[in-house]
């Protein structure tokens, strides 16, 4: 079953990116929060590029290595999830909050460590908060949590459906958190109980370095409650949005791919 998935790793991933920007995308035309049609635009320009040179970079450095991985390890036997004998829709279900857990910590770690910090600041110098957002980030960076992603993969020997399960879920919640959606401050404190909401991953992304240490998950809002790294927001919140001394300055496509070999802003 896992070498089967595995060879269609690409084109569920895909499509469900596909979905989860289509349907994001028109609900920020829709029920936009502050954002106009222009700004958005305007954001495209830059994130729509960065992502596409990610993604060939990706592509061509790594295909579905991940997911190759994860089938090998699975074949000889090794990883907690083997040792632990689960059921095996019990390893897709853990699969999901295990790799949300990971990449929790992962994205505090780029926030405490210096070099890490130096490539995620690309994915903080946009200083419009929408859905292209999801996709700023340096190739760099991407290519670092590779290797995160395959040391885990490793340790857990996680199935390929709850791979797949988790890149789509993590791919719509991410697309969601950057969005400008709004979403009426009584059903998003509910909402928020459970999930990362938009307002809350909106803090985050404010340009006062303190905000920087808060909401740092994806998917469930829990590791930010259980680590004290919670703060509440709601859509009118207001938040000034990029790097410190950045002061609103957007920045072009070539200077976003060379910030993180320039002077560190934090």
């Amino acid at each position: 079953m896992d070498a089967e998935l595995a060879e269609a790793f690409h084109l569920y991933k895909g499509a469900g990116i596909l979905a989860s920007l289509l349907l994001i995308a028109g609900a920020q035309l829709l029920v936009p929060n502050r954002l106009s049609l222009h700004a958005v635009i305007c954001n495209w320009r830059v994130n729509a590029p960065l992502a596409l040179i990610d993604t060939v970079l990706l592509t061509v450095l790594c295909g579905a290595c991940v997911c190759t991985w994860a089938v090998t390890i699975r074949a000889r036997g090794i990883g907690l999830f083997e040792a632990a004998a689960l059921p095996y829709w019990t390893q897709v279900l853990t699969t999901v909050v295990v790799l949300d857990l990971v990449a929790y910590l992962w994205h505090r770690a780029n926030h405490r460590w210096a070099l890490l910090w130096r490539f995620h600041a690309v994915h903080h110098s946009d200083t419009h908060f929408e859905a292209s957002t999801a996709f700023r980030f340096h190739p760099g960076e991407l290519l670092i949590s590779m290797g995160v992603r395959l040391a885990v993969v490793t340790v857990t020997g996680l199935p390929v459906l709850g791979l797949i399960t988790f890149e789509v879920l993590y791919g719509f919640c991410n697309l969601l958190v950057h969005s400008d959606i709004r979403i009426a401050p009584r059903i998003e404190r509910w909402i928020a109980w459970v999930v990362v909401t938009p307002s809350l991953h909106r803090l985050h992304h404010s340009e006062r370095p303190e905000l920087h240490s808060a909401n740092f998950g994806t998917i469930f809002s829990g590791w930010d409650r259980i680590w004290r790294t919670f703060i509440d927001g709601n859509a009118d919140t207001t938040v000034a949005l990029g790097l410190p001394g950045q002061q609103g300055r957007a920045l072009g496509l070539e200077e976003t791919l060379r910030l993180p070999f320039q002077r560190s802003r934090r």
